[in-house]
C-alpha cells in the first residue's frame, strides 16, 4: 500500500476557498445605479459555542496567537476539563484525557474526520502542528450540528482541530507564509504554507514543516536530603510534516475536498528517570501518512448527503539495544492500516426540524513483528440516527447510535463480536428574550471498545474483556453581555457534571505476580465543575486588555472494590483542582500577553499515600509581538519565555518537565 521507511515523499491538491463577485451598472435616464450582486464566500463554520446543548469550548487564531506556546499541547492545557498526560519535551508522548475518563474515551480529530489507533487506543496529539491550526474545539458530549459521520458520536468527547483554509483577497492568486523558530536546546523549527488559486472553483495548499530538537535540558533530582542537577539525555528528535489539500467549490451547494497528511520522526526515549542511572539508549521511528475526503452535496433546501473516504497507514519501530534477552536487543515493528468510509444524509421536513441518518464503516487490522502476535484485524459497522428541534430559544438533539464490532486474528482465538444501541440527549434553553443567558443540559451514553493490545497482547491480554461503559450527565449555562463602550464583551460558563465508568479495564496481577492480566473490574465516579470567564476591556483609542480565566474541579474517585486500599482515592493523574488564565494586552505598537497554567497536587498510583504524592505545580510564560505590513506583505515578530519562574515539576512520574526556555520566531506573509 504505502512504503514505511521514511521514503513517502509526495504531493497532493491542496485547500480552500474561493469567491466571487459581480456587479452590474443600469442607466435609467440621467441617474446610474449600480447593483451589487451577492458574494458567496466559503470557509471554515467557526461553532457557535453559546446556545449549544452540550459543553463545547473553543481555541480560534486569535486566542492561540495569545498563548505562549512550543507545541500544540501547549495550548491544549488551556481548556478546562482537560489533563494532558505530558512525558516532557518536544518528543515526549502527549495525549489527551477529559473530565477524568482518560484518553481512549477521547476522539480525536483531523479537519472533521477521526484520527485512529487501534493498537493502543490513545492518539499522541505530538504529531499535529500548531502552526497551521485555525481553531481547535472541544465538545463533551455531542455537536448540536448532527450532519456528521457516525463515528464522531462514538465516543465521550471529542477534540476538534481545524487546518487553516486559503481566503484570496483583490486578485490574488497566490498567497505565501514563510516562518522560522530558534529556541532554547538547539531548537530548529521552520514552515512554508503555499496557498495557491488554481481556478475559478479550485484552491490548493501545501504546509509542511521540520522540527529538530536536541532537547537536552536541565532537571533537579530529589533524594531524601540530596539534590543533584542533571540532563536529560537521548532526548534529540528530528520531525518532518506535510498537509496538502485541495477545494473544489462547484457552487454554493455542492464542495468537494480532498487532504493527504504525511509525518515522520526519528528521535531518542529518554525514559523515566532512575536515581543514579539517567542514561537511555532506546529510540523509535514513526511515520503516519493517511488520505481522506469529504464530499457534500445540498441537493435541496430539505435535502443534503454527504461523504468521507479515508486510508490510513501507521508504522512504528522500538529499538531497545539493552533489553536483556537471547538477542541482546528488542527490535519490533507495529503497523497499522485503516480503511474507512461513511455515507450521511440530513432531511429537514420543517424549518426547525431536522433529521439525519449516518453509516461508518471501517477495517482496521495490526501487524507485529514478534512471531507469536495475533495479528488482529477489527470490522466495524456504526449507525446514528439523529433528531434537532431549533428555533430563537430552544435547542434540542436525540441521537441513538449502534455499533457492530466483529474481530479476526491470523493465530490464536478472537476477541468476541460486539453489538450494542447507546442513546444521547441535549437541550439547551434561552429563558431570557432580550438577553443572552443559556440554560443547557445532557446527557449521553457510550462506551470504549477493548483495544488490540488489551485483548491480545501476549501473556497480558484477554479476549473475553466487555467495553467500558459510560454514562454522563451535565448542567450548565452560559451568559454574555455587551456591559459598557470600554467593556464591549464579558462572558461566563459553568458546568456541573457526574460521570460514571463500569467495566473499567484494568490491570491485575496473576497468582505468580509476574505476569499481569486485564480485566472488567474496574468502577470510577467523577464529579466536577468548570468555569470559564472571558473580559474584553477597551481601555483606551489604541489600548485593549484580554482577559480569560478557566477553573476546574474534579472528583475522580476509584469505586472499584470497598474493601480495597485505593477505594474512594482519587484515581491517580488526576488533581481536583487545576485552571489557566490568559491575560493579554493588545496595543498599537506592541502587543504582551502572559499565561499561567495550575495543577493541584496528585498521585502516580491509584493509593493515595505520600509515596505516590505529586506537588502541585504553577507554569508561567509570557510573549511579545508586533505586527509590521507594508501593502501585501506582513512581517511577525515574536519572542517568547516559558515556563519563567524554572518550576521543576513532573506531569508523569518520573519524567520532568521542561525548565525555563526562550524562543524567537519570524513570520512572513504575502
Amino acid at each position: 500500500m504505502f512504503c514505511c521507511k521514511g521514503k513517502l515523499f509526495y504531493y497532493i491538491f491542496g485547500t480552500v476557498i474561493l469567491t466571487g463577485l459581480n456587479a452590474s451598472v443600469e442607466a435609467q435616464d440621467t441617474v446610474k445605479v449600480q447593483v451589487l450582486k451577492e458574494v458567496d464566500v466559503y470557509g471554515n463554520r467557526i461553532l457557535n459555542k453559546h446556545n449549544s446543548s452540550t459543553s463545547i469550548q473553543v481555541l480560534d487564531s486569535s486566542r492561540l496567537e495569545k498563548i505562549p506556546s512550543v507545541q500544540l499541547s501547549d495550548v491544549i492545557k488551556h481548556f478546562s476539563g482537560v489533563t494532558v498526560k505530558d512525558y516532557g519535551g518536544i518528543g515526549g508522548l502527549k495525549t489527551v484525557s477529559i473530565r477524568s475518563l482518560g484518553a481512549n474515551h477521547t476522539m480525536v480529530a483531523y479537519d472533521g474526520l477521526a484520527v485512529s489507533d487501534y493498537q493502543t487506543g490513545q492518539i499522541n496529539i505530538g504529531r499535529f502542528s500548531l502552526d497551521n491550526m485555525d481553531f481547535i474545539s472541544l465538545n463533551n458530549g455531542n455537536e448540536n450540528d448532527i450532519f456528521h459521520p457516525a463515528r464522531l458520536f462514538a465516543s465521550a468527547s471529542v477534540l476538534n482541530f481545524h487546518t487553516v483554509k486559503p481566503v484570496f483577497t483583490d486578485k490574488k492568486t497566490i498567497n505565501l507564509k514563510a516562518s522560522f523558530c530558534g529556541g532554547a536546546f538547539a531548537l530548529l523549527n521552520p514552515s512554508l504554507l503555499l496557498e495557491n488559486k488554481a481556478g475559478k472553483h479550485v484552491s490548493t495548499s501545501l504546509h509542511a514543516e521540520y522540527i529538530y530538537n536536541k532537547g537536552e535540558y536541565p532537571f533537579t533530582v530529589h533524594n531524601g536530603d540530596s539534590i543533584s542537577k542533571e540532563k536529560r539525555k537521548n532526548t534529540d528528535i528530528q520531525v518532518f510534516r506535510m498537509d496538502a489539500n485541495c477545494f473544489v467549490h462547484f457552487s454554493p451547494k455542492h464542495f468537494l475536498s480532498a487532504k493527504v497528511f504525511y509525518y515522520h520522526s526519528n528521535q531518542g526515549l529518554p525514559g523515566a528517570v532512575i536515581l543514579y542511572n539517567t542514561q537511555s539508549r532506546q529510540r523509535m521511528w514513526d511515520e503516519n501518512v493517511f488520505t481522506q475526503v469529504h464530499y457534500r452535496y445540498d441537493i435541496s433546501q430539505k435535502v443534503s448527503y454527504q461523504a468521507n473516504g479515508k486510508m490510513n497507514y501507521s508504522y512504528t519501530r522500538y529499538l531497545d539495544p539493552d533489553y536483556l534477552n537471547a538477542e541482546g536487543k528488542l527490535d519490533n515493528t507495529y503497523r497499522q492500516r485503516e480503511y474507512y468510509i461513511s455515507n450521511a444524509v440530513l432531511y429537514k421536513p420543517l424549518k426547525m426540524l431536522s433529521l439525519s441518518l449516518a453509516n461508518d464503516l471501517s477495517l482496521n487490522n495490526l501487524h507485529v513483528s514478534m512471531q507469536d502476535f495475533s495479528n488482529p484485524v477489527r470490522y466495524s459497522c456504526l449507525t446514528a440516527l439523529s433528531a434537532a428541534y431549533t428555533d430563537k430559544r430552544i435547542n434540542l438533539a436525540v441521537t441513538v447510535l449502534h455499533t457492530l464490532v466483529a474481530d479476526k486474528v491470523q493465530t490464536g482465538e478472537a476477541g468476541d463480536s460486539y453489538s450494542k444501541f447507546t442513546p444521547s440527549a441535549s437541550v439547551s434553553f434561552k429563558p431570557l428574550k432580550k438577553e443572552e443567558f443559556y440554560l443547557r443540559a445532557f446527557y449521553k451514553n457510550i462506551f470504549r471498545l477493548p483495544t488490540f493490545n488489551d485483548l491480545y497482547y501476549r501473556l497480558v491480554g484477554n479476549i473475553h474483556l466487555l467495553p467500558e461503559n459510560t454514562h454522563q450527565i451535565n448542567f450548565g449555562m452560559t451568559w454574555m453581555k455587551y456591559l459598557h463602550l470600554n467593556i464591549p464583551y464579558f462572558s461566563v460558563r459553568a458546568d456541573v457534571y457526574h460521570n460514571r465508568i463500569r467495566d473499567k479495564i484494568i490491570a491485575i496481577p496473576n497468582k505468580n505476580l509476574f505476569i499481569w492480566s486485564m480485566i472488567n473490574l474496574g468502577k470510577v465516579s467523577i464529579t466536577g465543575m468548570d468555569i470559564q470567564t472571558t473580559l474584553d476591556v477597551k481601555a483606551h483609542k489604541h489600548i485593549t486588555f484580554e482577559l480569560g480565566v478557566n477553573y476546574t474541579f474534579q472528583q475522580a474517585i476509584d469505586m472499584t472494590d470497598i474493601n480495597s486500599k485505593t477505594y474512594k482515592h482519587q484515581i491517580p493523574y488526576t488533581p481536583k483542582h487545576s485552571g489557566s488564565g490568559i491575560f493579554a494586552i493588545l496595543t498599537k505598537w506592541i502587543n504582551c500577553s502572559y499565561a499561567v497554567l495550575y495543577a493541584g497536587e496528585r498521585y502516580c498510583l491509584g493509593q493515595n499515600i505520600p509515596s505516590n504524592y505529586l506537588e502541585h505545580y504553577f507554569d508561567h510564560s509570557i510573549a511579545v509581538f508586533r505586527l509590521f505590513k507594508w501593502e501585501n506583505i506582513q512581517l511577525t515578530l515574536r519572542a517568547e519565555c516559558l515556563n519563567i519562574l524554572n518550576t521543576q515539576y513532573e506531569v508523569v512520574k518520573s519524567y520532568p518537565m521542561t525548565g525555563r526556555q526562550f524562543q524567537g520566531k519570524i513570520i512572513f506573509k504575502w
